[in-house]
Parts: C-alpha cells; structure tokens; sequence
C-alpha cells in the first residue's frame, strides 16, 4: 500500500469513527454469523435484536457451502455458560430498583425473601460461572451470590434516588475488599510480555518499566475474593514471574509450593 493510499485510509476511518460508524470486515461478520448459531444466542439477545443480526450477517450461498469444508474435531463439551437470570437481572440494576431474593448458600442453607440493592453481575472465567454482588438491606453487608444458586428474585420498584443513596455504602465495602500486589516479569523472559499481561488482562492494574534495570513491574488491583484465580495465574507463568509486593501472596505460594514438593519426598507405599 502507498502512502497516498494509507493518507486516503486513514482519513475514511477518522471520519466513519466521526459519524459513529463502525465497519466490519468480512472475517468479522462470519464469526459473528457463528456465534448466532449457538443456541445460548436465543437467551442472550431479544427476538426481534436477534432477527436483524441474523439478517445482518446472513452469508451468500457460496460462502456458506464453504464454510462447511471446516470440521472441528475432538471438541471438549461446551459448557452452558448463560444463566437465565441475567437478562431480567440486568434490567433491574439498569433501571435502579430493589430485589426480593430468595437463594441458597454454598453450605447449604437458604435465605428466603431478603430485601436488597442489585449492584452488579460478574462472570468468573475461573469458575465459569454468572456472580450477583447486592447490598442486603438487613444486614448491610455486601454479597456476591453464585446465579445458580439463586431460586427466586422479584423486582421492587422504588425511585432512583432512594436507589442511588445506597451506592456509596455499596463503594465503601468494595473498597474495603480491594488489594494490591506487584508482580516483576524476570528480565530473561521480557520477550513473552504481551503473554504474561494476556493472563492478567481481566484485572485492573499498571505496567512500570524500569530502563535501567530493563524489568517490567505489573500492579494488580482486585477483589480479595480473586485471590486464588491469581495464583492460579502466577503458577501457569511458572517461572517467568515473581511477586514482590504482597505478603498474603507470598505465604499461599509458598505454602502451595510446600505441599507440592512434600508428595514428591514421601515414602513410597
């Protein structure tokens, strides 16, 4: 491509991305037509939204057949990973009201028709699983329930300042939760940096370089209940990373590390 072609480009996008348009390329729109295919589509997007990007990116017969010459095989079963509950969940924190929620513990117990404020809905990608974080009005504690542990939820109507009065409530307690750690990239392995920040990329954090010693620094801000997904993290680097700032961290490491190494200085049986 010449200079005067990438001038003429470059110009076509700034003032697509001016007038709020986004093309899609040919790739783009077949993998979309992909993802339609699933039958947890249905669940996600509403008939009518679903029935235009179906129109959107429906492939010309040519394609399609060959498409079809592409077999995946030795595919691992998909897991489900829609939960019924989080469309209407998401209409009632986007429209501010309260809950009534009857749900299940992991212990077992069930709390029945607790009043709350719905703040957010999470998906662990370690556990595969859909997390509700609400307020609950009796206890004033903040929760994060597993959606499948959910048996019923209700939605209370009331007005979005009443609504709006408990979110700095709900702010104080995640703050409370928040931890920080800094993890060094060892210097021989600078090379795999977009690797390394590719298995933290679900967290907030900063990356520091540091020219003289020519070390990367990464500081994960996040939640103390994604404690164990970070170790879990810091173990498939192996030896490519180093926590440097984070007691906590260092103790479950090295306590992990322990046990490992004591199956393999065992008596055999």
């Amino acid at each position: 491509m010449n200079l005067f072609d990438k001038i003429h480009n470059y110009q076509l996008v700034t003032r697509l991305d001016e007038a709020g348009v986004y093309p899609v390329t040919s790739h783009e729109k077949a993998w979309l037509a992909l993802m339609l295919a699933n039958p947890s589509a249905a669940e996600i997007f509403e008939p009518a939204t679903l029935a235009k990007l179906h129109r959107l990116t429906q492939i010309p017969e040519s394609e399609s057949t060959e498409q079809e010459r592409f077999v995946e095989k030795a595919q691992t079963q998909a897991k489900q990973l829609w939960s019924p509950l989080v469309r209407p969940l998401r209409r009632i924190i986007l429209g501010k009201n309260h809950i009534k929620i009857t749900a299940a513990t992991n212990k077992g117990p069930v709390f029945r028709n607790q009043r709350g404020v719905p703040y957010k809905l999470e998906y662990s990608l370690a556990k595969k699983a859909w997390y509700l974080i609400w307020l609950n009005m009796s206890s004033n504690r903040l929760i994060t329930t597993p959606l499948h542990l959910i048996r019923s939820v209700d939605e209370l109507y009331i007005e979005d300042v009443w609504y709006e009065s408990f979110l700095p409530t709900i702010s104080e307690q995640i703050q409370q939760r928040k931890q920080m750690a800094k993890i060094m990239i060892i210097r021989r392995y600078n090379a795999e940096l977009q690797r390394i920040l590719y298995a933290f990329s679900c967290f907030d954090k900063e990356v520091a370089f540091d020219s003289e010693s020519l070390v990367y620094t990464i500081t994960l801000h996040y939640l103390s209940d994604e404690q164990e997904f970070i170790l879990s993290r810091i173990r498939f680097l192996g030896l490519r990373v180093k926590v440097v700032e984070n007691d906590q961290l260092k103790q479950r490491m090295a306590e992990s590390a322990t046990n490992a190494l004591a199956r393999y200085t065992e008596t055999p049986l």
